[in-house]
């Protein structure tokens, strides 16, 4: 008998969580029945957290009660199970759970929005952020990011994730999620590109049954933390401040979650200005649960309406958008 599926507080492998003694699962494969387990638990250096012993029990789920873990900790674990003989199994895969930024003060970075005074009868494009960095030697890399709106990163041109809709929706005023990222590998040695767009989202845009809008604010605002350890041990830490380019220039002239989209392709972000500083009352915290993610993707079916206007016709109700493609003349 051997432990599958392990997951923490029920999520694959998270990273940034703030759980400091999150719940470890899993699933039995092969034997008739789990009658003891045992969990063992290091940091990324191989040293012990947790060591449970043989524990007596058929419960496939049980609290950390290792060392005390501290921001940025990072936990790999294992688990080995004993059938109804009383026969151990192999020790299971490696999963790994991280702890995010839990304390206010290890926020360095301050939160930056557009260079302009919002207006809340006016309807803005999405803003254009920009910082250049260079690195070399990267042994880990972590992004720390979170909006008031909704936020999309890249790093050279590459988005950073797979989180559609990030930060995600709450009540701004009491709450704001931040998401972490290992971005490592999107950082070889060299000069590269930070570049974040900021929409409206809940945040300032059309919410509910009537389109209310600039519900929890008229200004959108972007908190950003990049931290880079090399390999001799050495840190840096980029973070969203008014030395970040900015500008509102861009493709995607107005962006909506209920409204829709206005993108003019011809367009790219000049980057010409600064970003302005300001803040937010709520410190984010982690956002602890699964993100909203692309799934499958549908072909339409392409039909004409009485009215001469064409319709695709995806066969179900969809949450999502469309892509596609166009042959036309750059004027």
């Amino acid at each position: 008998m051997h432990a599958i599926r392990l997951r923490t507080e029920h999520l694959q492998n998270p990273m940034g969580i703030d759980i400091t003694t999150p719940m470890l699962h899993w699933n039995c494969a092969e034997g008739l029945r789990q009658t003891a387990f045992q969990l063992k638990c290091t940091d990324a250096h191989g040293a012990l957290l947790w060591d449970s012993g043989k524990q007596t029990g058929a419960q496939m789920c049980v609290r950390y009660a290792g060392k005390p873990l501290c921001s940025r900790t990072h936990v790999r674990w294992q688990v080995r199970l004993w059938d109804e003989n009383d026969m151990p199994g192999a020790w299971s895969e490696e999963a790994f759970f991280e702890l995010g930024l839990l304390r206010p003060e290890d926020w360095q970075a301050g939160g930056i929005t557009g260079d302009y005074r919002p207006r809340r009868s006016k309807r803005y494009p999405v803003d254009c952020f920009r910082k250049e960095l260079s690195c070399e030697n990267v042994a880990q890399a972590r992004l720390y990011i979170t909006a008031c709106g909704l936020y999309e990163a890249k790093l050279d041109g590459k988005k950073i994730g797979n989180f559609c809709l990030a930060p995600g929706h709450t009540d701004y005023r009491k709450r704001i999620q931040y998401q972490t990222y290992d971005v490592t590998d999107m950082l070889g040695a060299g000069n590269h590109l930070l570049t974040v767009m900021l929409a409206d989202g809940w945040y300032r845009g059309s919410i509910g049954a009537w389109g209310i809008r600039n519900q929890y604010g008229t200004e959108t605002k972007l908190l950003a933390q990049l931290e880079i350890t090399y390999a001799d041990g050495s840190r840096d830490t980029v973070v969203t401040d008014d030395s970040w380019d900015w500008s509102n220039d861009g493709p995607i002239r107005f962006a909506d979650n209920k409204d829709g989209e206005v993108v003019n392709a011809n367009r790219e972000p000049s980057y010409n200005g600064k970003a302005k500083v300001t803040s937010h009352k709520v410190i984010p915290t982690a956002s602890n649960n699964i993100p909203v993610v692309e799934k499958e993707h549908f072909t339409p079916t392409v039909t004409k309406a009485p009215n001469g206007k064409t319709l695709l016709n995806f066969g179900q109700n969809i949450a999502g958008y469309i892509t596609f493609k166009i042959q036309a003349r750059q004027d």
